[in-house]
């Protein structure tokens, strides 16, 4: 599949990528500016989908990479519903905890091994 990437390219002008078969990809800047490779091996492509750094540079493969990806439709549906107690005007969990006092500060001159760094 042909893959661009929104990763910045190296001095050289190029994005390098190891794949999950140990083959090493190289993204080029295509005709429009993008950085584009080829990447033959299945799994690497579904890995670097996933990551969402890589996208299909073909608008034709994107019902592929979708399947790739594993954002098929066919599989349930998680709960989305709001399982907090509290909703969203609750405080955070940091507020339920006691307070730590704040370690006293130093006076004077500081040690002699912070001096001479």
């Amino acid at each position: 599949m042909k893959l661009s990437t929104s990763i910045l390219p190296r001095r050289d002008g190029t994005v390098r990528v190891r794949g999950l078969d140990d083959q090493t990809y190289i993204f080029t800047p295509g005709d429009d500016g993008e950085m584009v490779g080829t990447i033959e091996h299945e799994p690497t492509v579904a890995f670097l989908l996933q990551g969402g750094l890589f996208y299909p540079a073909d608008p034709g493969d994107y019902e592929a990479a979708l399947r790739l990806a594993g954002a098929d439709e066919d599989e349930p549906e998680e709960d989305d519903k709001d399982d907090d107690e509290a909703g969203a005007s609750a405080l955070p969990v940091e507020a339920n905890t006691p307070p730590v006092a704040a370690p006293a500060r130093r006076r004077g001159r500081p040690p002699r091994a912070a001096a001479a760094q």
